[in-house]
Formats: structure tokens, C-alpha cells, sequence
């Protein structure tokens, strides 16, 4: 789905919107209606979503190349989360009618979009259900290897990776501080480093 997202982006280049967002800012909220697809050029966007009761959850990281906006646009419907700028962000938008005129004269390019999507949404219950199944601290200690390895650049807050892990602030400073005395992680600041992801997946395997 990607590179056709992308090749896409690069048909229309002349019709393209760039804006920069600095961390902090936001992207679109939820439940704004969907105008077309953000592409990511660089920095990071985190998909962030609220619930009635206030409780914030925080779903899912979005880098270079990344799309954003395109499963609202396709369910038309509102967007169900809100995008917040996590580090510096260049974005690409190409607007709702020229994506409509796009698809209206290359249907041929729905397909393999659509099937990403449904693969997504497999992996994505795949991912929920082995949450239930996993202590705290495994799913904690996953997080911080996904986390490292998918952003290296990054220094992710107690907060950010307690909403990713599905955990709390404080069950991660506690498994951080136990996965930093059996020397699995060294902690630096708010960052942290793995220092050997073959024994700290060895630890995640004795857990569960």
C-alpha cells in the first residue's frame, strides 16, 4: 500500500500542500472529517485518541513515508483519533477531490491499498489479543525494543510508552528500573539504551 500511497503523492506533485508542525502541535483532531492524505516527508506523529471519560491512549507511531488520514477517507467516516507532532514534522496533504479523481481513473490502484488496510486491521487484533495474554512487564519490555529499534533517534517518555505497552506510568518505571538492574537496559536521562536484545528477549520469554 505504501509505495502506491506514495506513487500516488508523486503523480500529484504540483497539487501538494507542505506544512511543517512542530512537537506538540496537531495534525487533525478527533473526530474532524477526513480532507485527504498526509504524508509524513520527516519527523515523527503520534495517533493519539480520547476517550469520553478523559482517558488518553495513545495508539500508534508514524514516520517517514507514513500515510495518515487514508482509513477515514475510505470508511467515510470522522477520524477516530487525533495525529500530535511527537518530533518536528514536514507533511505532504493532497486533497479529498484529487484523490476522488485519482481513484476514478485508476480504480486498478484501490485494490492493493484496500488489502494493506485489511492486513493491518488482522495484525492489529493479532496484537490486541497477545496484550491479554502478557504480563506487565513483558509487554513493557516489547514496547522498549519496538520502540528503540523502530525510532533510535527518540526519547520516549514513561507516559508515552505506558500508553503504547497498555500500562501505567508506574509499572513501567518499576520494570525499567528491574530491567536496568539485571543490565538488560541502561538508563540515561528520561532515554534509555538496550544493551542486549537477545538476553532481554530471553528474560520477556521466561515471564509469560
Amino acid at each position: 500500500m505504501k509505495s502506491k500511497i506514495l506513487d500516488i503523492f508523486a503523480s500529484h506533485n504540483e497539487k501538494l500542500i507542505s506544512k511543517e508542525l512542530k512537537r506538540g502541535e496537531i495534525l487533525y483532531h478527533m473526530g474532524d472529517d477526513p480532507k485527504g492524505f498526509y504524508l509524513i516527508q520527516s519527523g515523527l506523529m503520534g495517533l493519539f485518541h480520547i476517550a469520553p471519560n478523559g482517558k488518553e491512549s495513545f495508539f500508534r507511531i508514524f514516520a517517514k513515508d507514513n500515510i495518515l488520514g487514508h482509513r477515514s477517507y475510505f470508511a467515510e467516516v470522522s477520524y477516530h483519533a487525533s495525529a500530535v507532532c511527537l518530533q518536528t514534522c514536514k507533511i505532504s496533504f493532497l486533497a479529498k477531490e484529487y484523490i476522488d479523481e485519482h481513484f476514478k481513473n485508476h480504480p486498478e490502484d484501490l485494490r492493493p491499498i484496500l488489502k494493506r488496510i485489511a492486513l493491518d486491521l488482522g495484525n492489529a487484533e493479532i496484537r490486541i489479543a497477545g496484550l491479554k495474554d502478557k504480563t506487565a512487564i513483558s509487554r513493557i519490555s516489547e514496547t522498549l525494543i519496538f520502540l528503540k529499534l523502530k525510532h533510535p533517534n527518540y526519547s520516549w517518555t514513561r507516559k508515552e510508552i505506558a500508553e503504547f505497552s497498555g500500562t501505567t506510568v508506574e509499572s513501567v518505571a518499576r520494570a525499567m528500573t528491574q530491567l536496568a538492574e539485571l543490565g538488560l537496559i541502561e538508563k540515561e536521562g528520561r532515554d534509555f539504551h538496550i544493551l542486549d536484545q537477545n538476553k532481554m528477549m530471553d528474560y520477556i520469554s521466561e515471564q509469560d
